[in-house]
This record gives structure tokens, C-alpha cells and sequence, in this order.
């Protein structure tokens, strides 16, 4: 019982943001900071692209005035302003909108606010404006293992490995997907993995304490949530993840 206690809590502690609030109010979780990161990566894959010699026919027809309007809407959200960042994005995406940058943000916002239909649209029309675009196969990953569809997140994920993707938050969402299945010896490979080249990734910690949870390895699950709240101390998830502590903690 204990063990199907802490395994479940996993699926609450790790969704991409918390229950629907008013537009106004900032939240972040792993489809977020895909979609944030997406601006960074977007512009190296656009900057790969014409070195390359091989940049969709869809980014060179995007105007200028929607990539200021995308930025605009970039830095809005980095000023907790998000009603202004939707703002701007539904003006980006209404002069154009087959634009993947913007429609991947768009979605990992209406993800924070639990929108999960209407993210998972502006993701999936994200894919087909520019299949090779790998941020938005992320960041559905993580819409899907919100939605404990864990198999499609295990695709999405390893779509985005495929299309390129780099970034610890991928192997996350495998974890976490791995998690959801029970496949916890995996899901523990994935995380040692992710957590060799980028030791400090918090949310790597959390997952790794699930899959050894998942294990019965609890002493071990406990060093790693300690090392989630010693890097996220005052988190979304950091109440949630000290109540798992001491429940660990109290059943030893």
C-alpha cells in the first residue's frame, strides 16, 4: 500500500501546473519551460537551418512583424505579465498562423492553466506547420504525461530526440512517462543518465526519487528529494514533494 501511495503521488506532483487560475497569474512546469526554451532552440534550429542550406519554406515566409510580436510576447512572460504574453501571441498567430515558435509557447501556456485541449491543438498544429520543429514534440510529451497518456508522451518524447532535441526536459518526460508504466529500473537509467551531464536539473532529482520509490529503495528516493528541495526550496511542487518526505520518513 505504501509503495502504491508514493508512486501515485507522483502523477499530482509532477503536472504541468497547478489547478486552473485567473490568466494573470505566472505558472511554470516542465511543458512551460520547453515552450520558454523554445525561443532559444528555435533560433539556433533557424540559424542551423541556413547554414545548412535547409530551412522549412515556412519560416522564410514568416514576416518580421510576427517575430517582434513573438518576442514581445516572450518578454512579457519573463514580467509575470502573462494576460499581456496571450495577448501578443494571438496577434503574432492571427496575422500568421502557421508560426511554430509562437503556437508551441501558446500551448505550453494554455498547459500551465491545465487547457489541456487547446494546448494540445496549438502543439499538434505547431507539428504540422513544421514537423522537424522538436520543442513541440517536448512539450506535448509533457501535456500527454499530465494526462497520464503515458504511451503517447513516450513518443512525443522520443520524437523530439529524433527531430534533434537536446535538453535534459526530454529524457524528463521519458522518466516520467517510464514512471507512469511502472517501468521504474528504466526510468531510474534515464534520470542517472540525464543527471551524469547535467548534475543540478532539480526536476531529474524528483524523478529519480519516484523510480526508486517505485523500486522500494526509499533511503536512496529520500536523498533525492532532499536534493530537489535543496536546488527548488520554495517551488510549486516543493510543499508536495517535503509532505512525500516525511511520509517516507514516518513509515521507516
Amino acid at each position: 500500500m505504501f509503495r502504491f501511495i508514493v508512486v501515485s503521488a507522483f502523477i499530482s506532483l509532477c503536472t504541468v501546473g497547478s489547478p486552473a487560475q485567473e490568466l494573470g497569474d505566472q505558472h511554470t512546469g516542465p511543458a512551460l519551460n520547453n515552450a520558454n526554451q523554445s525561443a532559444r532552440s528555435g533560433e539556433r534550429a533557424r540559424t542551423r537551418g541556413v547554414a545548412d542550406g535547409h530551412i522549412s519554406i515556412t519560416r522564410l515566409r514568416e514576416p518580421r512583424k510576427v517575430r517582434r510580436l513573438y518576442q514581445q510576447a516572450m518578454e512579457a512572460w519573463l514580467k509575470h505579465k502573462t494576460a499581456e504574453a496571450v495577448r501578443r501571441l494571438e496577434q503574432a498567430l492571427n496575422l500568421y498562423p502557421p508560426f511554430p515558435e509562437a503556437l508551441t509557447f501558446y500551448g505550453g501556456i494554455q498547459a500551465s492553466l491545465q487547457q489541456w485541449e487547446s494546448a494540445e491543438r496549438s502543439l499538434q498544429a505547431a507539428i504540422q506547420s513544421d514537423p522537424s520543429y522538436s520543442p513541440a514534440y517536448a512539450v506535448l510529451a509533457g501535456i500527454y504525461n499530465a494526462q497520464a497518456r503515458f504511451d503517447d508522451a513516450q513518443e512525443a518524447a522520443q520524437q523530439a530526440l529524433s527531430e534533434g532535441a537536446d535538453s535534459w526536459d526530454v529524457q524528463y518526460e521519458i522518466a516520467r512517462a517510464m514512471i507512469g508504466k511502472k517501468q521504474y529500473e528504466t526510468a531510474l537509467s534515464v534520470t542517472e543518465a540525464a543527471l551524469r551531464s547535467t548534475p543540478h536539473g532539480s526536476l531529474m532529482h524528483l524523478a529519480k526519487a519516484h523510480a526508486l520509490l517505485g523500486l522500494g529503495r526509499y533511503p536512496q528516493a529520500v536523498t533525492e528529494l532532499r536534493a530537489y528541495l535543496r536546488y527548488q526550496p520554495d517551488s510549486e511542487g516543493s510543499e508536495r514533494a517535503r509532505d512525500l518526505l516525511n511520509q517516507i520518513q514516518g513509515a521507516e
